[in-house]
């Protein structure tokens, strides 16, 4: 088994043209999609950041404000 790793990704157009070409040579091809290494690490969900990503918070701030509560 030989593979040809695309680094990019290319037009649907493209793919097609170029499986056609390798069948038109007789090879017989199987297209497996995946998803990039750098396209998992950014996606990746991190604790220190999680859903406060987007918001200007610290956690000093946070357990002043839990302490600071009315009884």
């Amino acid at each position: 088994m030989t593979e040809i790793i695309l680094k990019k990704e290319i037009d649907k157009n493209k793919m097609k043209a170029l499986l056609a070409f390798f069948k038109s040579l007789g090879i017989e091809v199987e297209l497996r999609t995946s998803i990039s290494k750098s396209v998992k690490k950014k996606n990746e969900f991190s604790l220190a950041a999680g859903l406060w990503e987007d918001y200007e918070i610290n956690s000093s701030e946070l357990r002043n404000n839990a302490w600071q509560r009315n009884k």
